[in-house]
């Protein structure tokens, strides 16, 4: 299963103009230049170029000699002169290996960051012949559901798979019904023209090859990582810090201002807390509707009237750096760059025209009309080109379309109501004047998703016909009907509701059991695409990347910022999928995440010493092209609860060395709030990690302080073996009733951590593991750090991995935490 560097730099494929690359490419022109970036790694650039359309297939390789590991990025350009052929299915990885006759292909993949609690959870899947295992994104966001990290193992041998791509990748685990197994990854959609001299990349793939057993493959990852996988500030790995913000207090920086977090920093320093960095969370800018409204990056002036630069100085002079949060690419209506640049924002309603009733200050009940020759689909709804529907209101108002007879006579009505959503459920009404013509539903009373009304009416002038929808089942959630009404009047001439969108009457009625045509009222608001809704920074236009970089890099400057944050609360797929032509798939994706990853370059570029965090709603993007440039500092928004976060550091500890979380040190504390709590020892060991921010109320003087002092400084002094070999001791488990641990192991010094958690249901007062990674003949000392009884102090290496050590925890729930040391040799 060993990766061949020549044979990875062909691991890819894709089809051009219908045909498959693997193909096509051995009749273009190649080249291949390799150079020694120095005395670990080895460059390969292989150039393909098509002499008949100008595509060059650039893939650009990296071995590693320390390592058995190769990586890879596939570029494509167009150096022609005019438009390529479709490039479709490109697959960064399309990898083949084989298994011996005695072992059967096993998958080792985690859960990405639901914030459920499931967090990060290890999955096993074997892979049995004439299977198809398909892992990918979702929404648009690396690592939602799924980690985009594999090991592939067979025997006792295996590869690690990883899938460097800040968006939605997609990969296959596909079973021959022999030994082979054939592993094919890359952005999910791909179906695009190049224009002349445009680029587009792949993701990024790591393959490293590991032989014994899979955590042995695990902790050879773990050294990659912080070898060659995660930033290094100043040239070093980040090392583990202690944060602490307000956030809790004043729900984010909602009612935080320049005095509130001077104060907040002088309590923690006066009960004695060495903190690394002072962290100022979402709400600090200018909005009037809460922190979510984002999109105008300027301090609030009223509680910052001058930046946060007094905060920083003041932290500064103090030992204590500034963390500030950022959600650049989700862009808030009514702020700034929603006002002065709405062309740099990406809408998935683009081309939507709705109408709405200000007096009742929802966005519905609502007509809508695309106006685009494309169709638009967003949260389960699709509009069909030219296309006309319309959505009841959250209290039972009747949506209403109105025709008004012109002139007397015979009426040819013809009329489809459609459920346009996943789950419409409405009833849906045809008026004369207010007198009932047609009652039915869609989706409600064995009724399908879709009802027809053809009748000839006799109308005077100026007699009304209205198409009506209501909420049907008392939800008006996913509620949207489409309404295709033509109306043939007595010139014989052709009235259709769609195509003469604007020319008809479009209003509510008031909620009743039956709709009351007396109760219309027109709207009178007019709204384009999506306008009341987020929108997305589109980074893949230059313009708004270089306004992004000049004004954040400015404010981290003027503002003193010492750790720039990034939060990304919003799922991007429908954002670029709906602003794709039909021969660009996937193009908008694609530039946008290389803009994203640029903008970063830049800032690194800039402030070469400062640490990058990247949040996505928790670890929702926490895939390797995100994770060289940043950390996860908040690897989760399910915060606190104790089982949850130990069952996080068990997952994602087998992949990243390096993750935060937070810590109010109780079992039961509420995402916002304060006030006097206790200070549960269990509780702050089930989330403490590298990087742990304290989120206690410290204007309470009447915590305990000094349990809390024990507590961090006990962290601070076993931190660094966070950076160890990782081996889990237990089976994982969410169960209430069990015990779960795992050891922390730094084998060239010798010594080590073992972390083990007693669950409030787990009757068992003791549990044994058995270690890993020790040298059999020599002899380790323990020490207990917290709560553990140990029959001895002093085993050999043969003992621990053999008849394993035995911890006791007299009550429930509490934490173990057993440092160890390897002594003299025997």
């Amino acid at each position: 299963m060993q990766p061949d560097l020549i044979a990875a730099t062909s691991s890819f494929s894709f089809r051009y103009g219908g045909q498959d690359s693997a193909t096509i490419i051995p009749k273009w022109q190649t080249n291949t230049q390799i150079k020694k970036l120095d005395s670990r790694r080895t460059q390969v650039v292989v150039r393909h170029i098509d002499p008949s359309t100008g595509l060059e297939v650039r893939c650009v390789s990296i071995a590693y000699g320390d390592f058995p590991a190769t990586e890879w990025t596939v570029y494509l350009k167009n150096t022609g002169k005019r438009d390529t052929p479709i490039v479709e299915d490109f697959r960064a990885l399309d990898w083949h290996i084989e298994r011996a006759e005695s072992d059967e292909f096993v998958l080792h993949h985690n859960v990405g960051s639901p914030a459920d609690g499931t967090d990060y959870g290890p999955i096993e899947t074997t892979l049995l012949p004439n299977s198809v295992k398909r892992i990918s994104a979702a929404g648009g966001r690396a690592t939602n559901t799924d980690l985009s990290y594999f090991n592939v193992t067979a025997g006792n041998q295996g590869t690690i798979v990883v899938v460097g791509w800040p968006g939605q990748w997609a990969a296959d685990f596909v079973r021959d019904g022999g030994h082979g197994l054939k592993v094919r990854a890359g952005q999910e959609l791909t179906h695009f023209r190049l224009h002349p001299g445009e680029e587009v990349r792949s993701p990024l793939i790591v393959l490293l090859n590991w032989k014994g057993d899979w955590i042995q493959g695990q902790n050879s990852w773990r050294r990659w990582m912080m070898a060659y996988g995660m930033p290094k500030p100043g040239g070093k790995l980040p090392k583990p810090i202690m944060l602490a913000s307000s956030s809790r207090a004043y729900r984010e920086m909602i009612g935080a201002n320049e005095a509130n977090q001077i104060m907040h920093i002088d309590r923690y320093l006066e009960e004695g807390f060495k903190l690394d960095y002072w962290w100022m969370d979402a709400g600090w800018y200018i909005q009037n509707q809460g922190w979510p409204q984002v999109g105008t990056w300027e301090p609030d002036p009223k509680r910052f009237p001058n930046g946060f630069k007094p905060i920083s100085d003041y932290a500064r002079a103090r030992g204590v750096k500034t963390l500030v949060w950022f959600e650049p690419e989700r862009v808030a209506p009514h702020t700034w760059l929603s006002d002065n640049h709405p062309e740099w924002l990406l809408n998935p309603l683009h081309g939507l025209i709705g109408r709405r009733s200000s007096a009742l200050g929802t966005g519905e009940p609502c007509v809508v009309f695309n106006s685009n020759d494309k169709p638009v689909t967003t949260g389960g709804i699709r509009w069909e080109p030219k296309s006309l529907s319309f959505h009841p209101g959250p209290k039972g108002e009747y949506s209403v379309v109105r025709y008004a007879a012109p002139t007397g006579g015979k009426y040819k009505v013809a009329a489809i109501f459609s459920g346009i959503d996943q789950k419409t459920t409405t009833d849906i009404h045809v008026l004369q004047s207010g007198r009932p013509l047609f009652d039915s539903f869609i989706g409600l009373n064995g009724k399908g998703r879709r009802a027809n009304f053809d009748q000839t009416v006799a109308l005077e002038a100026g007699e009304t016909l209205d198409f009506v929808v209501g909420y049907g089942n008392h939800d008006y959630t996913c509620d949207s009907t489409g309404i295709g009404a033509v109306i043939t009047g007595p010139d014989g001439k052709p009235h259709d509701a769609a195509e003469e969108f604007g020319k008809w009457t479009y209003g509510y009625l008031s909620p009743s059991t039956r709709p009351d045509a007396a109760t219309f009222k027109p709207y009178d608001v007019t709204e384009l695409g999506g306008s009341s809704k987020d929108q997305l920074l589109d980074l893949g236009n230059p313009s708004a990347r270089h306004w992004l970089v000049e004004h954040i890099d400015k404010l981290i400057v003027d503002n003193g910022i010492g750790l720039y944050r990034q939060d990304f609360n919003i799922d991007p797929l429908e954002f670029w999928r709906s602003n794709d032509a039909e021969d660009r798939q996937g193009i908008t994706e694609n530039k946008h995440i290389v803009g994203y990853l640029a903008y970063w370059d830049e800032l690194r570029r800039r402030h070469p010493d400062m640490l990058i965090d990247s949040c996505a709603s928790g670890g929702r993007r926490n895939d390797l092209e995100t994770m060289r440039r940043a950390v996860p500092l908040w690897r989760s928004d399910y915060a606190y609860e104790p089982i949850g976060h130990q069952c996080m550091t068990y997952g994602i500890s087998m992949w990243l060395p390096y993750h935060g979380t937070g810590t109010v040190a109780v079992e039961s504390a509420p995402y916002y709030g304060g006030g006097v709590t206790p200070v549960h020892p269990y509780a702050f060991w089930s989330n403490a990690v590298p990087a742990l921010g304290c989120g206690i109320d410290i204007r309470e003087k009447g915590l305990d302080y000094a349990e809390l002092r024990r507590l961090f400084g006990a962290w601070r002094s076993i931190a660094d073996y966070y950076y160890g070999d990782y081996y889990p001791l237990t089976p994982y488990s969410r169960k209430d009733s069990d015990w779960i641990a795992w050891q922390f192991n730094l084998p060239e010094h010798g010594d080590g951590i073992i972390e083990a958690f007693r669950r409030p249901g787990a009757a068992d007062q003791t549990l044994r593991v058995r270690l890993s990674g020790l040298e059999r003949d020599a002899t380790y000392r323990f020490t207990s750090i917290e709560a553990a009884e140990l029959q001895k102090t002093e085993w050999t290496g043969r003992e621990l991995m053999e008849s394993g050590l035995t911890i006791r925890l007299n009550q429930s729930p509490a934490a173990a935490i057993i440092r160890f040391a390897k002594s003299n040799p025997i």
